[in-house]
């Protein structure tokens, strides 16, 4: 394979034109390692706009499909595809990709489902492809910098963590679609993201005893069309709050709750309880500090973590995208955004040129999704389950009437 991977990308929405300013900022940082050849929609205007984009931001016109079929047939020349579609899609266009020779880096969740997660797994190996998953959370310095600070025991061995956030209110979270269970709701959708970091951090989940539930009936919010002020609304069929006891493999215990209706004063923490002291984690993608605090109160921060800790080896481009600081940062969402996003592309097409595994592959990505799905499950059984009973597929109580609407 060429040092210059010939890449489609499939859904040219929200997180479309986020991956191409990703595919900018590679660019911009010296990294030709993608180029994009090719674009897909079902809504051809939609995949216009964002070929325009293309050839503003990127100074290349990507051919333009609306027939997915179509693109991975006609494009002799495409080494990979960049799924970016709504989640019920993802399996049926990755099986279709590696039917047709071509890799696939796949936004999160992985899949709509555990069940979807294995399809995809069994085609990649039945056609000898490669699958990664977008998840950019890990990639952010500061949860690198709480990697490593684990690793070297810092705060000694683990014992205890809390993942907790609750916001939200009665307003739609970004996507309609993010409120409907069988296109995957938000608890699976952002649940994965969390479930990732749990498990990037502690490691593999064991046992997950949940509780979820539905609070707001009715969602709105407003939107500018550039003429005029419009109220949106959806009437959610999914939850949107849970909680979960969870226990880790190598002894961990972990409370995790997250909630989209809480209204008011909202929370997020992440506190990871060793031996030695407490690690309190910033939230994803602020550039906030890392901070670390000892019994007696003596505390350090990300500055002195950073010096005193190799976290960042000579081959990682990471400091790269963050000249500004690996301690802490301060940049508008957007540019963050597009740095991550240009680090989990990066980490896929280097996979691809030397031919190793991308740091979140298939596994992973089915990992996490049984992780959060977990919840779900506990809740519908009223019981403590095993996540492996979850990933292998022989609990899915919660899952089946989604694998049943789009007939997975």
């Amino acid at each position: 394979m060429s040092n210059e991977i010939c890449l489609g990308l499939v859904g040219c929405g929200l997180m479309g034109r986020r991956h191409v300013f990703g595919i900018k900022e590679l660019i911009q940082r010296g990294f030709h390692i993608l180029r994009l050849s090719a674009i897909c929609d079902i809504n051809k205007e939609r995949a216009r706009a964002l070929a325009d984009i293309s050839k503003k931001e990127l100074g290349t016109l990507p051919r333009i499909y609306a027939n997915f079929s179509d693109m991975v047939e006609k494009e002799k020349d495409l080494d990979a595809v960049d799924i970016v579609t709504n989640p019920p899609s993802h399996h049926k266009l990755a099986e279709e990709a590696f039917q047709a020779g071509k890799d696939v880096i796949v936004e999160k969740p992985m899949g709509i489902t555990v069940k979807a997660c294995h399809r995809m797994i069994r085609a990649s190996e039945k056609y000898g492809m490669t699958l990664a998953v977008a998840e950019n959370y890990r990639r952010d310095p500061l949860n690198r910098l709480v990697k490593s600070a684990i690793e070297k025991k810092i705060i000694g061995d683990l014992y205890l963590v809390f993942q907790h956030s609750v916001g939200g209110g009665g307003s739609i979270a970004v996507s309609k679609w993010r409120h409907i269970k069988e296109q995957g709701g938000i608890l699976i959708d952002m649940g994965v993201h969390y479930a990732d970091i749990l498990r990037y951090f502690i490691g593999e989940a064991e046992e997950v005893y949940g509780k979820i539930a539905m609070f707001e009936k009715s969602r709105e919010r407003e939107i500018f069309d550039g003429k005029t002020r419009i109220v949106e609304k959806v009437e959610p069929n999914v939850e949107d709050t849970a909680l979960a006891i969870m226990k880790f493999e190598n002894n961990v215990l972990g409370q995790w709750i997250m909630s989209y209706s809480g209204h008011g004063k909202g929370i997020w923490q992440r506190l990871i309880y060793g031996s030695k002291g407490c690690l309190e984690a910033p939230p994803d993608r602020s550039g906030r500090p890392v901070i670390v605090t000892f019994n007696h109160g003596k505390q350090i921060a990300s500055e002195t973590l950073l010096k005193d800790l190799k976290v960042f080896s000579s081959e990682d481009v990471t400091p790269k995208f963050f000249p500004e600081g690996l301690s802490k940062y301060d940049l508008p969402f957007q540019e963050i955004d597009r740095r991550l996003i240009a680090l989990e592309l990066y980490d896929f097409a280097e996979a691809l040129i030397k031919e190793r595994e991308p740091e979140v592959n298939g596994i992973d990505g089915l990992r996490d999704v049984a992780l959060a799905y977990s919840i779900c499950e506990s809740a519908c059984l009223n019981r403590p389950v095993k996540v492996k009973d979850v990933e292998n597929g022989s609990i899915r109580v919660y899952q089946k009437e989604i694998d049943s609407v789009l007939n997975i």
